[in-house]
């Protein structure tokens, strides 16, 4: 399989088109993690008509400025670039901030997204006396844009007509590992009160394909070079701790590591000014406020030179921190760097803004979950994998050190289109016998982009040891699956699309599949949750019944679609008449007291 994913929105093409798209484990382009910045109280009272102060500075490391910008169908992500200015970025592609395609036809090509600057006053500068400066990457790890897609940046003229100043195609040429820096002058035409700025991308509408990054703006007076250098240095990524293999561990857990399973805490920096800088990096973890220092104030060796780019991991940790309740571990990290506020230099002075702070980049928190779920993944599902078979089977391997009982399952679907399709539930303790547990559900609308769907076990399943956890389709096409890159476990996940079991081997990253544990079982040997709810007779040829105490139901095609059926109120429930209603598969969902039961149909 071909691991250079910039060609697979034409390989899922070819698959969808082709009456012999074979079964398979694929994955998919990057998905959208949206983070939105923090906004002093003070800052969002005194925000006028958003208009913004000049010199204007953004690199998005404190996630999406709303105050600052109107974002039009733009992704934030943190992991997306390759070689990022900083800790997080603008993708722009073909599908809306939550991933929805612009249109269901294949070859539409048209503007997409769209990020827009609040308005300047640029009425005091004289011809050429500001510049904007921005960084710029053709892909990233999603998909590389085609030669006749385009990013392009438009200024607003005093007549309040975009003019485009600068734009740039995509193509194999282009380097998808390296950003780029531009500088483009403001000229007299756009030197007036309401100046604005907009980047846009025309791409193909039908789905997250062609994506263009952006980060580290800089509208400012003009610097006198055509290289970009400034005086700030940044993080670029999140930090990375695993706890054994694990992203995230239940409580109860926690007391089985000891602390030669904890991996160093990785972080990245990067010099963004032409010259070489002492430096020095401190990382604390912990929780709330009793963080542990790791390293403080340890000075880098060599000197970071100009420009430079270096990888960086703390001293070994010597013990894990003991939490009462479930709450976060948390990893501090940050760098000692006489950054200050950007200024500038003219023939007789130096002017100081304090609004725009360098320092703010050189800081991350990250969090390393201790709830109830273990999970490989770290919580940043940038991109998506899943199978195209009916009946198929999707799993991840978990071992725990000693017994538990699993409450449930959470898995990150990530396709806003797909909800309402049919699934089953599983749970094996081994891929050669039959599943200790299947229980039939429906993928839920998504509620948000970092949200994962909850599927409670209604029994008592005691594990130990290995085991694994998934789901089955009852459809061709491919069910999309939050897929993590920060922490490769490819050899944890297994697929059944051909009767025999298959261990991944080319897809890498962590599937968002989360098994929910407890040391005790969460019903008590005389509740019984399933004796609320019969139904019978199933198959059905035209008349079900439905016994149990109703507050309502509703009945889903295997394409997710609600199916008006008639419905008949009786003494011990109600009757559903399906006479009329083509065979095949549907999904009834029966609210009760108790919950939320679904039971898979046969109509025959």
């Amino acid at each position: 399989m071909n691991k250079t994913f910039f060609n697979i929105g034409s390989i899922l093409l070819f698959l969808i088109g082709s009456q012999e798209a074979f079964a398979q484990f694929v994955e998919f382009k990057a998905l959208p993690q949206n983070k939105y910045k923090v906004q002093p109280a003070s800052l969002e009272n005194g925000r006028v008509q958003n208009e913004n102060l000049f010199p204007f500075w953004d690199d998005f490391s404190q996630g999406l400025d709303t105050l600052a910008w109107n974002f039009d169908g733009t992704q934030y992500s943190e992991t997306m670039g390759n070689n990022a200015p900083s800790l997080g970025v603008i993708a722009l592609d073909g599908s809306d901030e939550n991933g929805t395609p612009y249109s269901r036809e294949i070859r539409d090509q048209g503007v997409a997204d769209m990020i827009t600057s609040g308005e300047f006053d640029l009425s005091a500068f004289e011809e050429d006396g500001a510049e904007l400066s921005f960084f710029w990457q053709a892909g990233g790890k999603a998909e590389l844009p085609d030669e006749n897609d385009r990013l392009i940046l438009q200024f607003l003229d005093a007549d309040s007509l975009w003019t485009t100043v600068w734009t740039v195609n995509g193509g194999r040429e282009q380097d998808p590992s390296q950003f780029s820096s531009e500088k483009i002058a403001i000229g007299s035409d756009f030197l007036h009160e309401n100046f604005q700025f907009r980047f846009f991308n025309e791409a193909r509408l039908s789905g997250p394909f062609d994506t263009w990054l952006i980060d580290y703006i800089l509208l400012a007076p003009e610097s006198g070079s055509s290289n970009f250098s400034v005086s700030d240095r940044a993080l670029t990524q999140p930090n990375d701790l695993l706890i054994g293999p694990y992203g995230a561990l239940p409580l109860f857990m926690l007391e089985s590591f000891s602390p030669e399973n904890l991996s160093q805490v990785r972080n990245e920096f990067n010099n963004l000014e032409n010259r070489f800088r002492a430096m020095e990096y401190s990382i604390f973890f912990g929780q709330d406020q009793s963080l542990i220092p790791i390293n403080q104030n340890t000075p880098f060796n060599p000197v970071p030179n100009a420009l430079e780019r270096r990888a960086f991991s703390s001293q070994e940790l010597t013990e894990i921190p003991s939490l009462e309740n479930e709450g976060n571990i948390e990893i501090l990290s940050y760098l000692t760097t006489g950054d200050r506020e950007f200024f500038t230099i003219d023939e007789t002075d130096s002017t100081f803004y304090s609004h725009i702070d360098f320092r703010v980049n050189d800081t991350v928190r990250s969090f390393f979950p201790i709830h109830d779920y273990l999970a490989y993944d770290t919580g940043n599902p940038d991109y998506a994998a899943g199978i195209n078979q009916r009946s198929g089977e999707l799993v991840v391997r978990y071992e725990i050190p000693g017994e538990a009982f699993i409450t449930g399952i959470s898995i990150k679907f990530t396709n806003t289109i797909q909800a309402n399709l049919p699934i089953d539930i599983l749970v094996y303790e081994d891929l050669d016998e039959a599943p200790v547990y299947r229980s039939e559900g429906l993928i839920p609308a998504l509620s948000g982009s970092d949200s994962l769907s909850y599927f409670p076990l209604d029994t008592n399943i005691r594990l130990n040891g290995e085991f694994y956890v998934g789901f089955a389709q009852f459809t061709n096409d491919f069910i999309h699956v939050g897929l993590d890159k920060t922490n490769d476990q490819r050899q944890e996940i297994f697929y059944n699309v051909s009767g025999a079991w298959a261990q991944n081997e080319e897809v890498s990253g962590a599937l968002m599949v989360r098994p929910h544990l407890s040391p005790d079982p969460p019903f008590d040997n005389a509740e019984n949750p399933e004796s609320d709810l019969t139904i019978y007779p199933n198959p059905v040829n035209s008349i079900l019944r439905v016994e149990a105490e109703i507050l309502y139901t509703k009945i889903y095609d295997s394409f997710g679609r609600e199916i008006l059926a008639p419905r008949e109120e009786t003494s011990s429930g109600e009757i559903i008449n399906f006479t009329g209603q083509k065979s095949g598969i549907y999904v009834l969902h029966v609210m009760t007291p108790l919950g939320l039961k679904t039971k898979r149909i046969l109509v025959n």
